[in-house]
């Protein structure tokens, strides 16, 4: 199916030309790769949760603020950091519960990362930059998600950082909902036991 490709209230590109939602499958790997208009981010996160088998948890990675960074990074050279917080054991209700009050301002966020995985299989969906989703686990019952939403399988599709370059730029930026921003949320769940687990530096 061909629609317009929409971005995300946090994501800014000059050169769309060429982009489109689509997904991609490695049998092989375990993995499942797509690019989305910005209507189907959440219903994929939706429809792809319910697929994992429970215990399931939820993850967000943050990007470090300045003042950590000055700290972190030794030379201009090293990348830059996310802080990246865990909620283990929660229930299909649960999940489901989080992507009903958190969901709208995760997709629309363009600096955040974050997704959900089985503690008993392993399976992973992670909402990555730049509109891009990452899957590991049952391609076959993976793929028959982005199917349903209308997503082409194109096995060498175009993302939007495809496009960037000096003159047609990408921008990413944070998003305020509701008076919110994804900087509230582990402080928000703190209480229901989300933690930071990890500091990591950018790939």
């Amino acid at each position: 199916m061909d629609r317009n490709f929409y971005l995300v209230e946090g994501v800014a590109a000059d050169d769309l030309e060429g982009v489109r939602s689509a997904y991609s499958a490695d049998v092989q790997n375990g993995s499942v790769d797509a690019v989305l208009s910005a209507e189907l981010l959440l219903p994929l996160a939706e429809k792809a949760v319910r697929l994992l088998q429970e215990r399931v948890f939820f993850f967000i990675e943050l990007p470090c603020t300045r003042q950590q960074e000055q700290s972190l990074r030794k030379n201009n050279t090293d990348g830059f950091h996310y802080d990246v917080y865990y909620l283990d054991g929660c229930t299909m209700p649960v999940a489901e519960a989080l992507l009903k009050r958190y969901g709208e301002l995760l997709v629309n966020d363009g600096i955040c990362r974050f997704g959900f995985g089985s503690h008993e299989s392993g399976e992973e969906i992670f909402f990555r930059d730049y509109q891009t989703v990452t899957v590991w686990g049952d391609t076959a019952k993976f793929s028959a998600v982005f199917d349903d939403l209308g997503v082409a399988r194109i096995e060498n599709f175009k993302r939007l950082d495809s496009n960037f370059s000096d003159l047609t730029p990408g921008r990413c930026s944070l998003v305020e909902l509701n008076g919110e921003t994804v900087y509230d949320i582990p402080e928000n769940l703190a209480p229901e036991g989300m933690y930071l687990a990890d500091t990591l530096e950018e790939n």
